[in-house]
């Protein structure tokens, strides 16, 4: 029997989950090109990938909105959870949550997903949730 509680598995899921998602859209938003390059070279702004297939680029952007907006609903829960933690004396957990919560918030995190909804976008005209990304 684990010792973490149900909260703390739900807030490690939605990191997992967000991670895999971000993984997953660098993986789409890379494709074929790769992080190739030398390395005194000035970096380049990669395309959607060559396989990238336009057909799933309503679900793919889907996705990424719903992944934001999962990480605007678990910012709060995560810097409760953060607090409580601190209170507790528990400076481990706070460290780890206080990391993961400045990840989350981290312009870097957020620019990776607004650029790779962009370039969807840009190589797929026609895809339908182009809402802006919120920057909260």
């Amino acid at each position: 029997m684990s010792n973490r509680s149900a909260t703390s598995s739900r807030f490690g899921s939605l990191a997992r989950r967000a991670a895999v998602g971000t993984v997953a859209v660098g993986v789409l938003s890379l494709g074929a090109v790769g992080l190739s390059g030398t390395a005194g070279a000035a970096p380049t702004v990669p395309k959607v990938g060559a396989h990238f297939n336009c057909a799933n680029a309503d679900k793919v952007l889907t996705r990424i909105q719903a992944g934001e907006a999962r990480i605007a609903a678990g910012l709060p829960k995560l810097t409760a959870a953060e607090a409580k933690a601190k209170a507790d004396g528990n400076t481990k957990r706070a460290d780890r949550l206080q990391k993961e919560i400045t990840r989350f918030e981290g312009s870097t995190f957020k620019a990776r997903l607004t650029a790779a909804t962009q370039k969807i976008e840009a190589a797929c005209p026609g895809s339908s949730p182009s809402a802006p990304t919120t920057a909260s």
